[in-house]
């Protein structure tokens, strides 16, 4: 008798949607040694490029997306392109098919959920962010269950089955945990393609508050978009502020341990970390994220205290630096924010979800 279960991971296309669906793989491995994990992603996303790196059995897909494009190129991806990628996995399922398929957003889940909802194979959507994407509202009501990362989102899926599970952090992550350094140290996280508004303006709120008199030091991770490094260090070196640039942080624990306060972008993923990690933040959604999902992702922290969030359009450089001098140079100010974090960061994310695929994948 075969005992192995298959688990079938659909969707990509940014980092918000693969690293919490390699999370989630890593962690049912870790569970079940009868599992075996597939995925299924587009030939444009990043997990192109990531998944073969981990060495991952990945079937690629030449997907488009469809939310912020013309007419022609919609009629193109729904008439032609989903309709041929359905019947490619479905013909790659011929042999087996998986016990349970998971959705993670992005435009390749939808054809993975959809074959799956052909196929007889049951699926289980996982939404990231504070408001669900496109793809997940669209299909949510079809399927067994939808896993929540932030309880805000099921107000947005009144017909689906949702169960607020949390964003699983990776270990190595959560085992950090906040605490106050003697030189506080402000981190800058624009992720890997980097943010231009953090880019321009951190420097520049530093160099006005190094100017009063306080003291701190930087890390900033400016990432590769255009190489901005040069520039980045420039602006901190002209204001004699003691500043660490890199482009990109493969270590991201160290990072973590290192801040007292961070200003980020609020993707899913940099949000649960922070909260799990107790880190006080300031939070610059991105403004033309889709659905605006990273401003409410960043509220569901900042309403309760934890965190600042920050409009780029409508916050000067002024207003900033006071922030700036608000928080990291505020001990009071920056425990009452990372209780507040402890608070509200979901610690057993892992658990939660797992519970929910045990359904299919226990033998």
């Amino acid at each position: 008798m075969n005992k192995t279960k298959q688990l079938c991971i659909a969707g990509g296309g940014t980092g918000g949607h693969v690293m919490p669906a390699l999370a989630l793989a890593d962690a049912a491995r870790e569970q079940w040694t009868h599992v075996e994990v597939k995925f299924i992603g587009a030939e444009r996303g990043l997990e192109a490029k990531l998944l073969p790196e981990r060495g991952e059995d990945v079937l690629l897909l030449r997907m488009h997306a469809i939310q912020g494009v013309g007419v022609f190129q919609k009629l193109r991806v729904l008439l032609w392109e989903m309709p041929k990628a359905v019947l490619t996995i479905r013909k790659a399922w011929k042999k087996k098919k998986p016990d349970v398929l998971v959705g993670v957003g992005g435009y390749a889940s939808a054809t993975g959920v959809v074959a799956a909802l052909l196929s007889g194979v049951p699926v289980v959507v996982y939404e990231q962010n504070a408001v669900p994407g496109l793809v997940n509202r669209t299909l949510a009501r079809f399927c067994k269950k939808v896993m929540l990362g932030f309880s805000q989102a099921e107000s947005h899926l009144p017909h689906a089955d949702c169960v607020y599970t949390g964003n699983i952090v990776r270990e190595s992550i959560a085992q950090v945990q906040w605490k106050p350094h003697q030189t506080p140290c402000l981190l800058v996280l624009g992720g890997s393609q980097g943010a231009l508004f953090l880019n321009e303006k951190a420097p520049q709120a530093c160099a006005k508050l190094k100017q009063e008199g306080f003291h701190f030091k930087v890390l900033h991770v400016c990432g590769y978009y255009q190489n901005p490094h040069p520039k980045v260090c420039a602006l901190y070196d002209k204001a004699e502020v003691e500043a660490e640039v890199v482009a990109f942080c493969d270590d991201m624990p160290n990072f973590y341990a290192q801040g007292d306060v961070m200003m980020a972008r609020a993707g899913a993923m940099s949000v649960s970390e922070a909260a799990m990690v107790g880190m006080p933040c300031l939070f610059v959604p991105l403004p033309h994220a889709a659905d605006q999902h990273q401003l409410y992702n960043a509220r569901s922290l900042s309403e309760q205290g934890a965190a600042h969030c920050i409009s780029q359009h409508e916050t000067s450089l002024d207003a900033l630096t006071l922030l700036l001098k608000q928080t990291l140079c505020d001990p009071e100010a920056l425990r009452y924010m990372h209780q507040k974090m402890r608070i509200l960061a979901k610690k057993d994310a892992k658990t939660s979800q797992l519970n929910i695929l045990s359904t299919w994948l226990e033998i």
